[in-house]
């Protein structure tokens, strides 16, 4: 369950960012991760709204994961996505602090096209590179989300616009992944799910792209165009998917207690509902080995090359 989000929650608030208090957010946020969070095996939080503010008030249960973003997310409301495209990091929200507060992976957002500038395609694969690392040496997994923008004048309605779009989301998924991500957390490969057979088709070549476990993220689509994108997606090697605004998006905003608390069973519904259409599909993150193989795989010495051990 993802309510990590910054700028366009707020804006489910307010037009005006400035006439929406840090204090409403964050009784809205606890609000639902009290709820939602008992529904879902991790929860994605900001350090801002929701993070230090759901462990203070205990609104995590101990056995719920919970991830947070590294990325550092410029807010412009002129920009196709709503915010600056540069990729950065967030100061002093690293992987090493994450690991000293208890947090159990990064996640890293990245607006990525294939067709950028070489400069910013390297700097892009540079830096998520280098935070593989740092999330390696305190043996936290690395979520990276690449997120397809359009440019100039481009329409997502133009059949050629979304075929650019399919092949970016198909090629970030692949090259982000040999770039060290763990796991990735990526967009329906298509937009339109009138035509199911290109659906099935597009989810099958990024299930081909990407040599681990992915997710899918619901990227503002309705409850319903999110759960038959996953229930295509579920057909294809997708171990799971980490989804905000899709759940909650029509239940958040200036309300009173009595609807703030229906909209969050509605969320948790919902939320339950997207369990199910995963339950007994798709592909584990991993797998265990069978007990007759295992001392032959995992050997006397294997401790000596684990991940944080020297070699």
């Amino acid at each position: 369950m993802a309510i990590d989000h910054p700028e366009n929650y707020l804006k489910l608030f307010d037009a005006d960012l400035d006439a929406v208090s840090f204090e409403e957010v964050v009784e809205s946020k606890l609000d639902m991760v009290r709820v939602l969070s008992r529904h879902a095996t991790s929860v994605l939080l900001d350090p801002i709204w929701s993070l230090g503010q759901s462990v203070a008030a205990g609104a995590v249960p101990g056995d719920v994961g919970v991830i947070s973003g590294i990325e550092d997310l410029y807010y412009r409301p002129d920009s196709a996505v709503g915010f600056d495209t540069g990729l950065r990091l967030k100061e002093g929200w690293d992987p090493a602090v994450l690991a000293t507060l208890g947090v159990d992976a990064a996640k890293l957002v990245v607006f990525h096209r294939e067709d950028q500038d070489e400069a910013v395609v390297a700097q892009q694969h540079a830096v998520v590179a280098e935070a593989a690392a740092q999330c390696r040496a305190q043996q936290m997994p690395l979520v990276v989300e690449p997120l397809w923008f359009p440019v100039g004048d481009e329409d997502t309605a133009d059949p050629a616009v979304r075929a650019v779009r399919r092949s970016s989301v198909l090629a970030s998924a692949r090259s982000f992944r040999q770039a060290g991500a763990d796991i990735m957390k990526v967009e329906f490969p298509v937009l339109d799910l009138d035509d199911l057979d290109a659906a099935h088709e597009a989810c099958a070549a990024l299930d081909s792209a990407i040599d681990g476990p992915w997710v899918l993220l619901s990227a503002g689509v309705t409850f319903e165009g999110f759960r038959t994108q996953l229930d295509v997606a579920a057909d294809h090697g997708c171990s799971g998917f980490m989804a905000g605004r899709a759940i909650w998006g029509d239940a958040v905003g200036r309300m009173d207690a009595a609807a703030r608390a229906a909209g969050a069973e509605l969320a948790a519904r919902r939320l339950d509902e997207l369990a199910e259409v995963l339950e007994g599909r798709g592909a584990p993150a991993w797998t265990p080995v069978d007990p007759g193989e295992v001392a032959a795989l995992v050997g006397p010495d294997w401790y000596r090359g684990a991940v944080g051990s020297p070699s």
